[in-house]
């Protein structure tokens, strides 16, 4: 239902397929246009560069992390705890950032993700640290969706992908570089640092934001309202079969019924206004990029492990092993972006994007036999590259039908989506590692001590690394027939995310 009293539609309408409020028809007056998109998106690149070497800063040291606490098995919840505090507060900031301005809720972002960082960098226990990357998580989504809000707000649509791209450049340098300094602080300085030194380049984030980011404010009347009036606007919502899962389980499962109850039939200016699922495309873009991000994170969480496991690789080493995979993102961001500029066609790529990225998983489980050198890193190259061509491509589908009053509250639920699938890529993958490697140790060590055998090595990387002879085999065997299993889900993952794409509507931009 389209609202009345939206009497501007049509005009907004009219310039988002080919113009833009900062891109003016006029040569001269675009070319300084266009500087201003440069300047904001440049200043948008720190906190994506930061926020996204924090991913793999975390991936490479999650081994010698978890292992510090006895936790080994517990490392997806350094991945986990961070993306749950994404979800838990990424659909309030594209609603919050209409009511109150993108800048606050950006420097709002900053700030809980550096109160995190710290937070991990001083915690005693592993519940510490997990708790730190929940407070990290809350900042990082405001970082992801704010980011993306304000280059749909700023450009035309058939453009978005392109300079989506040049953000993911940053995203790419942030994610290649975050994995071997990771583990490069890991074994010298320790691991408290990398999440302590964010810090100090956080707060410079901030500063750029304050001094250089000028956006107008997304609503007309916005400006015009008082702190108070604002308020009246915002909509306040307030081991797996162990008791605890089960009362967890049941309560979140309650109060999304309550969620949707609420936001569907009370709520006057919902958080996230569920008549968009109803939009052509938006749900099944969502389907799209949460598959394909399950299946290429729950990929790299493996990866380091994998080499640590296998090669004896340090935590520096091991996190040079998942650079390919961000390598692909961009040059997969790049070409969809440079595809959909020059033919305004999008639905091929995201049938392609999966078939790309599903060489990658059949490669590991085909190749990764545990004698797996530097060259064969190169074979997570087509996953990252299916990945990057899926979410440009995926973003484009999304907003290509929408309102533009409807955008940010979409974007929202895409980065809610791409969230929640890290978590469930992450958590999927280490459970069903965890269940086939434990499984394999039963089946293949008996006699006294092997019990004391299997527990240390589902606790601790650094054990197994220190294993010889025929017990080291057995044990490492064990490991790459877990991993298997867990590539067959990425695999699964990026074929349904391709099938999918073929119910894409298409629109010609």
């Amino acid at each position: 239902m389209e609202n009345p009293n939206a009497p501007e539609n049509a005009n907004s309408q009219a310039h988002t397929d080919e113009e833009s409020p900062l891109l003016p028809a006029n040569s001269e007056s675009k070319v300084k246009a266009l500087t201003g998109v440069w300047t904001i998106v440049a200043v948008l690149l720190l906190g994506e560069f930061i926020s996204n070497a924090d991913a793999t800063l975390v991936m490479a040291a999650a081994g010698r992390i978890s292992s510090e606490f006895n936790r080994l098995r517990d490392a997806n919840w350094l991945s986990t705890g961070y993306t749950l505090g994404l979800c838990a507060a990424q659909p309030m900031y594209g609603k919050l950032s209409d009511i109150y301005g993108r800048k606050p809720l950006l420097l709002v972002s900053y700030l809980l993700f550096a109160v995190g960082c710290i937070i991990c960098g001083i915690a005693p226990h592993m519940w510490g640290v997990i708790l730190g990357r929940i407070v990290s998580g809350m900042g990082g989504a405001g970082t992801m969706t704010i980011s993306a809000v304000i280059i749909t707000d700023i450009v035309p649509k058939r453009e978005v992908a392109t300079w989506r791209a040049y953000v993911n450049i940053s995203m790419t340098l942030g994610r290649s570089i975050g994995g071997p300094l990771g583990g490069w602080l890991s074994d010298t300085i320790g691991w408290r640092w990398l999440f302590i030194l964010q810090a100090p380049f956080v707060a410079l984030a901030a500063l750029l934001v304050v001094v250089k980011l000028q956006v107008a404010q997304s609503t007309a009347d916005g400006a015009k309202e008082s702190a108070a009036s604002r308020v009246r606007h915002v909509d306040f919502n307030f081991a797996w079969r162990s008791w605890w899962a089960v009362m967890m389980g049941g309560g979140g499962t309650a109060l999304l019924v309550a969620f949707v109850l609420v936001e569907a039939y009370l709520a006057r200016e919902p958080i996230f206004n569920l008549r968009i699922l109803r939009r052509p495309n938006v749900p099944i873009s969502y389907l799209i990029i949460s598959l394909q991000i399950m299946a290429q994170v729950g990929m790299m969480f493996s990866v380091p492990l994998y080499f640590q496991v296998t090669q004896r690789s340090s935590a520096a080493m091991a996190g040079i092993h998942v650079v390919p995979a961000v390598v692909g993102n961009t040059l997969g961001g790049l070409l969809a972006g440079v595809f959909i500029r020059r033919t305004g066609h999008y639905k091929i790529l995201l049938v392609l994007a999966g078939l790309i990225a599903s060489i990658t998983y059949s490669l590991q489980y085909l190749r990764w036999n545990g004698q797996t050198g530097l060259w064969g890193s190169l074979y997570i190259l087509p996953g990252g590259m299916g990945t990057g061509i899926a979410s440009a491509s995926a973003f484009v589908a999304m907003t290509t039908l929408l309102q533009p009053e409807e955008v940010a509250m979409a974007t929202s639920g895409f980065m809610l989506l791409l969230s929640f699938a890290m978590t469930a890529g992450v958590t999927t993958e280490n459970s069903v590692l965890g269940f086939f490697f434990q499984q394999k140790l039963h089946q293949n060590l008996n006699g006294p001590g092997s019990e004391n055998v299997i527990q240390r090595a589902m606790a601790d990387s650094e054990y197994i690394a220190h294993l010889s002879g025929r017990l080291r085999d057995i044990v490492v065997g064990c490991y790459i027939s877990g991993l298997q299993h867990a590539y067959l889900v990425s695999l699964s993952c990026s074929l349904v995310a391709s099938f999918l794409g073929l119910f894409i509507q298409h629109h010609q931009l």
